[in-house]
């Protein structure tokens, strides 16, 4: 018998809790546009966490396909998945007007970036999951390209100066959007 109902019902309402919280927090920049200026670099990682949302949301759909039933333990690391989606989306962009007074720039420099370290946390545990339950090649194109995804955020929360994080925020861009489309192919 497969437990795969429970486990996308509980990765379900974690997901919707994440996507939740970050259109909420758009709206909360959007509400307060005229007393802060929003910040097109965190923006911007909204984006690109929306949309990896997104895809996994829709890569728990093929996983009845890859497996039938599912261990504690895998289901487990599901949920550590899910979960760094949401913390990311809690993180990213402020929840209240009060938290972004300054502006978007120095909320994202301040308290957003943290977001960028569980994003990359999100694709290392992926990066598992599509080689425990894919069973993919690590060494493949995909496998390259999933390091490139979890380096840039690091280098983007640790970067210094506002260029040197835009042109990591840039770079991310296209190879998420690579990563999307190769990933719906499949």
């Amino acid at each position: 018998m497969s437990n795969f109902p429970i486990v996308a019902t509980v990765l379900s309402m974690i997901l919707g809790l994440s996507v939740t919280r970050l259109l909420l927090g758009v709206l909360t920049v959007f509400r307060i546009r005229r007393a802060a200026a929003p910040d097109w670099v965190a923006l911007v990682w909204a984006i690109m966490l929306f949309t990896t949302q997104l895809e996994f949301w829709w890569a728990v759909n093929q996983l009845p396909s890859i497996k039938v039933t599912f261990s504690f333990a895998e289901f487990l690391l599901l949920v550590l998945l899910a979960l760094s989606l949401f913390v990311s989306s809690a993180l990213l962009l402020p929840s209240r007007s009060e938290d972004e007074q300054n502006g978007l720039r120095i909320y994202f420099e301040q308290d957003g970036r943290y977001a960028l370290l569980s994003l990359s946390t999100f694709l290392v545990l992926g990066l598992f999951v599509n080689i425990i339950f894919f069973q993919v090649s690590p060494v493949a194109l995909w496998g390259a390209l999933d390091v490139l995804m979890i380096i840039l955020p690091v280098c983007a929360f640790s970067a210094k100066s506002r260029k040197a994080y835009s042109i990591i925020t840039l770079i991310y861009v296209p190879i998420n959007a690579f990563d999307i489309a190769v990933s719906l192919t499949n």
